[in-house]
């Protein structure tokens, strides 16, 4: 199992015993299916033999019944044991994941996007099946019943069985070759047109509206590019290796075996064999061929499996957001950045951020798209940590901070909300599980949300996404209200009504400002109206903090603030319906 790694070998130790106890189950299911071959052969020279037949016959029947009864519990019980353990450590791997993804830093998600992280959790686990629910038994029988079965051929018939070794070696030596380095660029640029055509049909999939309307966007483009690029891919592949991958079937095939050790008995410089012997390598021949076909069977999927391993390994190898050694507490609602660095790689997102956020006081942050907004916020929720500077909450840097303390003292809610599969009230109170449905439904009616969901056959008892399907507007909502139930001293709104209509739009504002009232709030905005009423307004823009201070002083200004007020205020002139 080196092929694992340390991170999956550490989650496989438990089950060691079992495998072992598989691979010497293996083995005697191994040698076992040997035995029928071995007493039929001894019956085809009995039976030659006129009646009444000899004594033994009887035993070799014996043995033939024994060695099947034998075979078909041994390979079930070995099965049943490695399939077990698969089972169990993908439980257990999956939680370790769990564990570990919801510890890593936002930018590693990034770069993945969700197709990856669907193939490393799901994919990438499953396919390790064939490593620990297959290689196991496969290997034993790969190694122990060719060799038991070419001993006993050799004890037979030392010369028959070197010629029927043949056409085996070369088959071997075939797979192999396929295996090695010399088709490995093939397999790779095959295994990737395969995973990026399954990427294109992800976004096809999740794009049919766009694709139907804009066909010329591009989607649907990309998506036959793919599959010809896989066409490609896969007929190079076959070309290269699909002659000799034949031959290799064709070598270690029934007929051609038969045929093989026939030719061998006829070769008048090989000694004479007799009827029984003959039955003998007639049979095992094939059965010591049987591993080493399944070996070529089961050699792409292993190769998968190998990389899908590697690449779990370095999932979880990467270094998570550490956890402080002497945890402190934050000592009040403040937030504060000191000469904050952030950059995704190598492309700089946050320059010099100096800012101070008093408790119970409202700061809006705003600026064009892409000024690096979101990721300051991100950067006060410790999604990722800073290259160099400090951020503070409470007085106390985030990364002295114990994750679950830094979770409650702050409310989250972002412009892409989302809800879990559970019932719309148990939604609403992950921030306060022990709340009341009064307070589910005061913090509802506030966030304009209790209507629509006092109008549903199963009320605040509907499961999300199984008895009702919400809008993005309508998420957004349940976030706020998620967030106005919650007892955190600080909330961290990105974009919190972006989703919403106007008349909603005002009411959330409402009960941002009231519901929310003394608690420290940062808010994320693109529309400038929204945030008129905020003590601090911080404009960013490309990745700096150009301006600070009030909407009046803003405007009183020459800046960036003041020319995205008068845009914002034309653009809303221009929509006035003409009368």
């Amino acid at each position: 199992m080196n092929l694992l790694g340390p991170e999956l070998q550490v989650l496989l130790r438990p089950f060691r015993a079992r495998l072992w106890l598989a691979v010497a189950v293996q083995a005697i299911a191994g040698i076992s299916s040997l035995l029928p071959l071995i007493a039929l052969a001894h019956l085809a020279d009995s039976l030659q033999q006129a009646p009444p037949l000899a004594p033994g016959v009887m035993n070799w029947v014996l043995l033939a019944v024994l060695g099947s009864a034998l075979w078909l519990c041994g390979q079930t019980l070995a099965l049943h044991l490695t399939h077990g353990v698969d089972a169990d450590l993908c439980e257990r791997l999956r939680v370790r994941l769990a564990e570990h993804l919801q510890r890593l830093p936002l930018g590693w998600f990034a770069r993945l996007g969700p197709e990856g992280v669907t193939r490393y959790a799901e994919q990438d686990v499953r396919a390790l099946h064939q490593l620990v629910g297959h290689a196991p038994t496969d290997l034993v029988n790969l190694l122990l019943i060719p060799l038991a079965t070419f001993g006993y051929l050799l004890w037979s018939d030392s010369a028959l069985a070197l010629w029927c070794l043949l056409p085996l070696a070369l088959g071997v030596l075939g797979y192999w070759r396929l295996g090695s380095a010399h088709y490995r660029e093939d397999v790779e640029q095959r295994n990737a047109a395969v995973q990026q055509l399954f990427s294109d049909y992800s976004q096809f999939a999740a794009n049919l509206r766009l694709v139907r309307q804009f066909p010329g966007a591009g989607v649907q483009r990309s998506l036959q590019q793919a599959v010809q690029r896989f066409d490609q891919r896969f007929s190079h592949w076959v070309s290269r290796a699909g002659q000799q991958a034949a031959l290799v079937q064709v070598l270690l095939s029934a007929p051609w075996l038969l045929a093989w050790v026939v030719l061998g008995a006829l070769l008048p410089g090989l000694s004479e064999v007799g009827a029984a012997q003959l039955c003998a390598f007639l049979l095992l021949v094939r059965a010591m061929a049987a591993p080493v076909l399944a070996m070529g069977h089961g050699l792409d999927a292993l190769n998968s499996a190998r990389v899908s391993a590697q690449r779990l390994q370095a999932v979880l190898s990467t270094p998570p957001l550490a956890e402080p050694e002497a945890p402190q507490a934050p000592r009040d609602a403040s937030v504060e950045m000191r000469e904050v660095y952030f950059a995704h790689g190598q492309v700089p997102v946050l320059s010099a951020i100096n800012l101070r956020l008093e408790p119970g006081t409202t700061t809006a942050l705003v600026g064009p798209s892409g000024a690096g907004k979101s990721t300051l916020a991100g950067l006060i929720a410790r999604f990722m940590d800073v290259d160099s500077g400090q951020v503070l909450v409470g007085g106390v840097d985030v990364r002295q901070i114990a994750s679950a303390q830094l979770q409650r003292h702050l409310a989250l809610v972002f412009q892409h909300a989302g809800a879990l599969r559970l019932s719309l009230a148990q939604n609403i109170a992950l921030y306060q599980p022990d709340a009341s449905l009064a307070q589910i439904r005061e913090a509802a009616r506030a966030a304009c949300l209790d209507s629509r969901i006092m109008a549903l056959a199963k009320g605040y008892a509907s499961i999300a996404g199984d008895d009702v399907q919400l809008s993005g507007g309508e998420l957004q909502r349940l976030a706020i209200a998620r967030a106005l139930l919650s007892s955190a001293p600080i909330m961290l709104l990105d974009e919190p009504t972006s989703a919403t209509d106007p008349h909603n739009e005002r009411a959330l504002r409402m009960a941002l400002h009231e519901g929310a009232a003394g608690r420290t709030r940062l808010i994320v905005a693109h529309r400038l109206q929204s945030i008129c009423h905020a003590e601090q307004i911080l404009v960013l823009n490309q990745g700096r903090i150009v301006q600070r201070g009030s909407h009046q002083q803003l405007l009183a200004m020459d800046g960036l603030y003041r020319q995205l007020w008068r845009e914002q205020m034309s653009d809303a002139e221009q929509m006035e319906p003409v009368s």
